[in-house]
Formats: structure tokens, sequence, C-alpha cells
């Protein structure tokens, strides 16, 4: 069995068929994202991207914080560990991904991997809280949780810390995120700064 079958979310790939025509944020397992205007997903595990309404190419971000254009993308959903919506401007523009971040430790791949029940459970405990969540291929997702259902965390976004840049997607470009519970890897409180 591979590891995209072990972190598939097809609760997540249900939420993605409801965004069609939509401007997305595509987290993958490797560390790419991908930003685009979702055209249609096909046979539940290919996301086909276009040009999104605040760029003129699909572009995607590489784990070394290299932007590359390409005219449209298909995207493999089975190895999606979460997902961006509700963008007001391209992430990419914004200071995001301009160089390395210094210090980042070498991520190493494994060659199996299962969801960490307890870590749900804790999860479904932070409801309303400020919380961090990092995922398979390095992301950080900071934000109020808004709910722990299907397999799937809808936080709204404070900020999204991708591997390889020293700078961070906002809430001033996007809204909400989804995230897959099965690529999970840690859950925190944020500091009050009340």
């Amino acid at each position: 069995m591979g590891i995209f079958t072990e972190i598939r979310n097809e609760c997540l790939i249900k939420e993605l068929q409801r965004e069609l025509n939509t401007d997305v944020l595509l987290f993958g397992f490797d560390g790419m994202v991908y930003f685009g205007r979702l055209q249609k997903v096909e046979d539940c595990r290919v996301a086909t991207l276009m040009a999104p309404e605040e760029a003129s190419n699909v572009e995607i971000q590489t784990p070394s914080g290299e932007n590359v254009e390409v005219r449209f993308a298909h995207v493999d959903l089975w190895q999606i560990v979460a997902k961006a919506t509700g963008v007001k401007t391209n992430p990419f523009d914004s200071g995001y991904g301009k160089g390395p971040a210094a210090g980042l430790p070498e991520r190493t791949d494994t060659t199996e991997r299962q969801e960490s029940h307890e870590l749900i459970c804790i999860l479904r405990r932070m409801i309303g809280d400020e919380v961090a969540i990092t995922t398979l291929g390095g992301f950080l997702f900071t934000g109020t949780l808004g709910d722990v259902d299907d397999e799937l965390a809808f936080i709204s976004v404070d900020d999204i810390f991708i591997p390889g840049t020293s700078s961070q997607i906002s809430d001033d470009d996007v809204s909400t995120a989804v995230i897959n519970l099965e690529a999970i890897t840690s859950v925190s409180l944020l500091n009050c700064t009340c």
C-alpha cells in the first residue's frame, strides 16, 4: 500500500468538488503549493487548475521557494494535505516566497503513515481556539479552529507557513483552510495576547 493511499482523504476531495471555478491553493505532501482556478476534478483523483483571477498563469511554489508559472496543471489529489480558499489576492505576489528560510531542518520521507487518532481527539477539544496545525510536507497553519468533521479540520486563516520560505501567506491573501486530518503531525494552542 502506497503513502498516497494512506493520506488520501475523500472528504477533502468532495470539498474540492464544491469549489469548481474558484481560486484555490493546494498544499501537497511533497511541499509543493499550487495556486490556480479549479476547473474540474476527474475520477475523484486529479484536479485541473487554470490561471486564477489574480494571476496570468497557474503558479507552483516549490519547497525551495522558487515560483514556477505554467499554463495549466493537473494535480494528484491523493497527495494533498490541505486546501485554502477565499483567495483575496495572489499570495505569491505579496512578498511570500522570496527566498529560502534560514535554518530549516532537512525533511525526511517515511514509508508508512497512519493518522494520529490521539491528535484528532485533542484537536476536537480546541474548536473555537487559536491553533497551530502542522502537516506532512512541512506546512504550518495558524488561525481559529472552526470545526473538526469528516476527517477534516476547518480554520479561519491567520497565517500559513510554507517550507523553504522566510515569509508566510496571511489572512490578507486567503481566508480559510481545510486540512486533511490524515496528514497532521502536530496540534498546538497559540499564546493569547490578551
